[in-house]
């Protein structure tokens, strides 16, 4: 068994959750994938000060390995009815179940309280913008810290 926390399904499950109470309602897997990502990173992306799980010099070559622990933590949340999944024009979509929200309130970490506040400003900046500005805005990103 790994001792492994952080970039494990479970932790990007809890983030998830978090993630969908803010949010109150339902998106994609790429809207979710991404503004976790730029929450995560936030520094990189003039979000905040300080990235929520500190310096990382290689955040942008995890963002495929992201997506795909996404996708697995949103299918456990999904089994387990903490979020909802439903055919939407653009594809599924996936929002907090009842059950989920319990669960984001019971988090009273000063973690879980960042995260979501970060994730408010998230949503702030990028709530105009479609999943393929969005991820453009990570690409971007991504090729100006090649420069740094």
């Amino acid at each position: 068994m790994s001792n492994r926390l952080f970039n494990t399904p479970f932790e990007i499950s809890l983030h998830v959750v978090l993630l969908l109470d803010v949010v109150n309602a339902a998106i994609t897997h790429d809207r979710i994938t991404a503004y976790d990502f730029i929450a995560v990173y936030c520094e990189d992306f003039g979000i905040a000060d300080r990235s929520l799980n500190g310096e990382n010099g290689f955040a942008f070559s995890e963002l495929s390995a992201r997506r795909n622990l996404t996708k697995a933590a949103i299918k456990d949340l999904v089994v387990d009815g903490l979020v909802v999944a439903v055919d939407g024009e653009g594809g599924i979509l996936y929002s907090i179940s009842e059950n989920g929200r319990k669960m984001s309130e019971g988090f009273q970490s000063e973690y879980a309280s960042r995260y979501k506040e970060l994730i408010r400003l998230v949503v702030e900046r990028y709530k105009d913008s479609s999943d393929v500005q969005l991820l453009n805005a990570i690409n971007k990103q991504s090729t100006k810290s090649l420069r740094r």
